[in-house]
């Protein structure tokens, strides 16, 4: 099998070769090439940023790219002001939406016209043409829930899931839309999955009766919007979501990408036979602190623990670190490569 067979068998819950290696090498990349994140994202041709994530692929032979990952990009189209760092992942500085009167003014932006979505298109074009059709390519989308405390801001947002809940269902059914219509032209440019990301949605920041409420519906719109035209989508959830996991499955998901806190056992259990487990090895430890036989540990546990029956991808926990030791991430890819 090459990577992308490999990658949608898992998802599809057909037996690979072996097990699958996913991993988020955005900042790690760029910086083994000296890379700037201002600097990627001032290249409106993409070419920057394909370029260091196409060499560490063909160094280290994981199994698909990721694309600039623009969390923001979205929500700066929509009219939010970015914090842009040399080191680390732009912020929202000032958000969009100061009260829901706004709504009525708020549009999806045309993307033929809006350059840091441009920008991101072109980095999924850089992408493919280097990588073809063997080796996937992982697009970034905001979740609807997500999008909606970028554009209003988490403090704001989080009060008015009390305060003003018909509020946030006005805003959340915007940004499914803008999902919807971001997530269909990043396939067009040639992304083979989709992934939606959501930190927010996690039990470290709001109860499971608010996810159901608040995050579920939308998602789940989004995802048979997906899943109707035949586009895979994997969910990347950091934090504590092992009372939520059914509802993940539920939403129609392919895949799901959990954190170290998850308990990769428990969750194969429950969820295991209608999702694809991803996960989960601590960026911290062992990844960035550890050792390389720490790392294979580690590995192998989380292998033995979700690997049976093929619906299961080796990763770390989140993003790796930039400085992560080359040993450590060696031998998390070279333990997944051992598997039968």
């Amino acid at each position: 099998m090459n990577s992308k067979e490999r990658v949608m068998a898992a998802l599809e819950g057909v037996l690979p070769d072996r097990v699958p290696v996913f991993i988020m090498s955005r900042h790690f990349s760029m910086r083994r090439k000296n890379v700037s994140f201002k600097g990627c994202l001032e290249d409106l041709s993409g070419e920057k940023y394909a370029a260091a994530q196409v060499d560490s692929w063909k160094v280290y032979g994981y199994d698909g790219v990721m694309d600039l990952e623009g969390v923001n990009a979205e929500s700066e189209a929509l009219g939010c002001v970015l914090d842009i760092y040399e080191d680390k992942s732009p912020a929202v500085m000032r958000p969009r939406i100061h009260g829901y009167e706004v709504l009525k003014d708020l549009q999806i932006p045309d993307f033929e016209k809006t350059p840091v979505l441009q920008r991101q298109f072109n980095v999924v074009k850089a992408l493919k043409s280097r990588l073809g059709d063997k080796v996937p390519v992982y697009g970034n989308v905001q979740c609807p829930f997500r999008s909606a405390v970028m554009l209003r801001g988490l403090t704001d947002l989080m009060l008015d899931l009390i305060g003003n809940p018909r509020g946030v269902h006005e805003l959340l059914e915007f940004t499914t839309s803008m999902a919807i219509s971001y997530g269909k032209k990043l396939v067009e440019c040639g992304t083979d999955i989709l992934m939606p990301s959501n930190p927010l949605g996690s039990g470290n920041l709001i109860s499971v009766e608010h996810y159901k409420e608040f995050v579920y519906p939308y998602d789940r719109e989004m995802v048979a919007a997906f899943k109707s035209e035949g586009i895979k989508t994997i969910l990347h959830i950091c934090g504590k979501v092992q009372d939520r996991l059914h509802l993940i499955a539920d939403t129609g998901y392919d895949g799901v990408s959990v954190d170290s806190v998850v308990d990769l056992r428990r969750a194969k259990e429950h969820v295991g036979d209608r999702i694809c487990l991803i996960g989960n090895v601590d960026v911290f430890r062992p990844l960035r602190k550890g050792s390389a036989q720490g790392v294979r540990q580690k590995a192998l546990e989380c292998i033995e623990a979700a690997g049976s029956g093929g619906r299961f991808m080796l990763s770390a926990s989140c993003e790796i670190i930039a400085d992560t030791p080359e040993e450590n991430l060696r031998a998390l890819i070279d333990t997944a490569r051992g598997t039968p």
